[in-house]
């Protein structure tokens, strides 16, 4: 077992070692390693009404220059279908954290809609940077509707909506 050259082809089986995606040639260590659903799940937690899950795959989903060794999964959302994909732990975990706050979110919203109070935003993207989560929306405009003033981890900046984590 050898850790991943950068500009090596992709090979078809990884293993974790300290959190880091290497290279196993050996099917018998793959496979005991992949049975094993500890060594796969990288995190499971709630989030509001749903459910944010986080695996190491035991493959390269993407290619040697963009790797996606982890998927990260909000189930029962709408973009269950269209999980995301991280190179590395670290980025794997902070893209579960930033899961989970879009989770509550999203619930803190549909209790607002169903006592009647409209919030009603257009949502185009979001972004992860060092320390941020950053939703983009359809406007300026809707960024104030979503978010009239800041608050402890939130921040409105233009038409975007930041939650920072070191706050």
């Amino acid at each position: 077992m050898t850790q991943v050259p950068e500009d090596s082809e992709d090979p078809q089986h990884y293993i974790l070692e300290n959190q880091v995606p290497v290279i196993c040639d050996d099917e018998t260590t793959w496979r005991a390693f992949m049975n094993n659903g500890d060594n796969l799940l990288v995190a499971n937690d709630p989030a509001g009404q749903f459910q944010v899950i986080t695996v190491f795959l035991g493959f390269n989903f993407g290619t040697t220059e963009k790797p996606k060794f982890f998927q990260t999964t909000c189930l029962g959302a709408d973009s269950e279908k269209n999980p995301h994909y991280s190179a590395t732990w670290e980025k794997a975990i902070l893209r579960h954290r930033c899961s989970i706050k879009c989770g509550e979110i999203l619930t803190d919203f549909a209790a607002e809609r169903a006592a009647g109070i409209d919030r009603a935003w257009e949502f185009i993207d979001c972004h992860v940077v060092p320390g941020e989560m950053q939703f983009i929306l359809k406007s300026e405009v809707d960024a104030l509707k979503a978010m009239p003033q800041d608050k402890k981890h939130w921040k409105r900046r233009g038409r975007m909506i930041i939650f920072c984590f070191d706050v």
